[in-house]
C-alpha cells in the first residue's frame, strides 16, 4: 500500500523506517537485550491459558450445580424396567425357556396364548403348558381351584364355535361345541361353576342358548335357557345362581327352582363384572361417549349408582379440574382385589381415559393419570394391572403383547413388565393348589 494513499489528504506522510506508535506513558526506547523484552511472548501464553482454564472451570460448575437439582430415580426391586427378550419358537418336545430378564417378580400363575399355543409365566420364565393341534383364539381362563384352563378355539371362518378344556391333572384336552338342532352354534361367553364341576357356556344359533357341561363326565349339554333375545354376557358367582345380561338387563337363574328373575330391568346394559368376593356385580349403563356405573349384590338388592362427583375429591399431580369428572365414566371398570376399590376411567381425552382410583366404602376418588383402560384388564395385586395391549412400537404390523403396569411409588400405572406376540391373559393367583399339588 502506497503511504501517501493510506491517510486522509494533508496528513505528513510517515517514512517507512519512522518507530511505531506506542500508547502514552510508555518509553519509545527499549534495548533489545531488555529481560522483559524477552519473556513477554511467554507471559502472555500463561496469561491465555489461565483465562482459558477458567473459563472451562466456570462452565464445568454451572453443569454440576445444575445436575443436581434433577433427582436420581431410585430403582424398584419389584418393578424395574426391562426390555423383554423375543420367545424363541418351540416343539412339543420343549418343557422350558429360560428368560434373562432383570429383576424377575412373583405374580403367581399367568397364562397366556402366543402363536396358538398355551404358555405359563411367572415373568421370570416360560414354559410351554399346551401344544395345540388346532390353534387357540381367545378367552383364555383357569378354573376357581386351576384345575381346569379354558380357552376359545379358532376356526377357517371367523365365527369361534367350541371350547377347549385343559385338564391339569392328567394334562389331556376335551373339546365342548355347543350344537342346536345339528347346527354348530357360535360360543359367545362361558363360566365355571364354583365347585369346578361344571361349565356354562353361552352360544347362539337361532336362538342364544345357555347350555350347562359336565367337567367330570362326558355326558351331553343340558339346556336351561333358550330365546330370541340377545344374551351378551355371562358370571357364576355362587352355587346357585347365574346371572346373565342381555338386551332386557340383567337375569338371575336360581339352578335349584329352574327359575330366572330380571334383577335389573334396563335395555342399556353395556358390560357387567363381577367382585373378587363374588358378592357384588358392577355393571355401566350408557354408551361410549357417557356411561353410569352402578353395584348391585348377587340377590338383586342393595343396587346404587357410583356418583359422578363423590364426596372426597383428590386429583393428585394431574393438574386437571374436577370438572372433567363430569363428562362420565367409560363403560367399564377393573375391581381390586380387596372388592372395595376399583380403577374407573372418567371421559377426559378421546380414546384417552382419566383413570383414579374409586373408594366404594368411604365414597372417594384419587385422579391417577390419563390411561389406556381395557374392558379385559385385571388387577394382580393391589398395585399392579395386567391387560392385552397392541404393541405399536413395531416396525412390522402391530402385533399384540401382554403388559404389566405398576402403581408402586407413584408410578402412575407405567409400563414395567413386557410378553411379546402374546394375548389373552389369564391370571390365577395360587401357585399351591389342593392337595398340595403344584403345576
Amino acid at each position: 500500500m502506497d503511504p501517501n494513499t493510506a491517510f486522509p489528504p494533508g496528513s505528513p506522510p510517515i517514512a517507512p523506517s519512522s518507530p511505531p506508535l506506542v500508547p502514552p506513558g510508555y518509553s519509545q526506547q527499549m534495548p533489545d537485550n531488555s529481560p522483559f523484552k524477552k519473556l513477554l511472548p511467554l507471559v502472555l501464553v500463561v496469561v491465555v491459558l489461565m483465562i482459558l482454564f477458567s473459563g472451562i472451570l466456570v462452565l464445568s460448575v454451572g453443569k454440576s450445580g445444575k445436575q443436581q437439582t434433577v433427582p436420581t430415580p431410585t430403582l424398584r426391586p419389584t418393578a424395574t424396567p426391562f426390555v423383554a427378550p423375543t420367545m424363541p419358537m418351540v416343539s412339543p418336545s420343549t418343557s422350558s425357556l429360560s428368560a434373562n430378564l432383570v429383576t424377575p417378580i412373583k405374580i403367581g400363575r399367568l397364562s397366556f396364548i402366543r402363536d396358538g399355543d398355551i404358555y405359563n409365566s411367572d415373568l421370570a420364565t416360560y414354559s410351554l403348558l399346551v401344544k395345540n393341534d388346532i390353534h387357540a383364539a381367545d378367552m383364555l381362563s383357569w378354573s376357581p381351584d386351576g384345575n381346569f384352563l379354558a380357552w376359545r378355539e379358532k376356526t377357517t371362518s371367523a365365527t369361534p364355535s367350541a371350547i377347549m378344556i385343559y385338564k391339569r391333572n392328567n394334562k389331556r384336552t376335551f373339546e365342548i361345541k355347543p350344537f342346536e338342532e345339528g347346527k354348530i352354534n357360535e360360543v359367545i361367553d362361558y363360566a365355571w361353576s364354583p365347585d369346578e364341576s361344571q361349565m356354562s357356556v353361552l352360544s347362539h344359533g337361532t336362538f342364544y342358548n345357555l347350555n350347562l357341561y359336565s367337567l367330570i363326565s362326558s355326558s351331553s349339554g343340558e339346556n336351561i335357557v333358550g330365546r330370541s333375545e340377545k344374551i351378551k354376557q355371562i358370571v357364576w358367582p355362587n352355587p346357585k345362581t347365574i346371572l346373565f345380561s342381555g338386551s332386557d338387563g340383567i337375569t338371575a337363574y336360581d339352578l335349584a327352582s329352574n327359575s330366572a328373575s330380571l334383577i335389573v330391568d334396563n335395555p342399556k346394559v353395556m358390560h357387567m363384572n363381577l367382585s373378587p368376593d363374588h358378592k357384588k356385580l358392577l355393571y355401566s349403563i350408557g354408551d361410549n361417549s357417557k356411561s353410569d356405573l352402578y353395584t348391585i349384590n348377587i340377590d338383586g338388592t342393595d343396587n346404587k349408582q357410583l356418583p359422578l362427583q363423590p364426596v372426597k375429591i383428590d386429583m393428585g399431580t394431574t393438574n386437571l379440574p374436577q370438572s372433567i369428572l363430569e363428562k362420565g365414566f367409560i363403560p367399564y371398570a377393573v375391581w381390586m382385589p380387596d372388592s372395595n376399590n376399583l380403577l374407573v376411567g372418567y371421559h377426559y381425552i378421546t380414546n384417552l381415559p382419566l383413570v383414579g382410583k374409586y373408594n366404594l366404602q368411604n365414597n372417594s376418588f384419587t385422579a391417577i393419570a390419563p390411561f389406556m383402560l381395557y374392558q379385559t384388564d385385571i388387577m394382580v395385586d393391589s398395585l399392579r394391572l395386567l391387560g392385552n395391549r397392541v404393541n405399536t412400537f413395531s416396525s412390522a404390523i402391530p402385533t399384540w403383547q401382554i403388559s404389566l403396569f405398576t402403581l408402586e411409588d407413584n408410578a402412575n400405572l407405567g409400563l414395567v413388565r413386557v410378553i411379546p406376540d402374546a394375548s389373552s391373559p389369564a391370571f390365577f393367583g395360587n401357585d399351591i393348589l389342593p392337595g398340595g399339588n403344584t403345576f
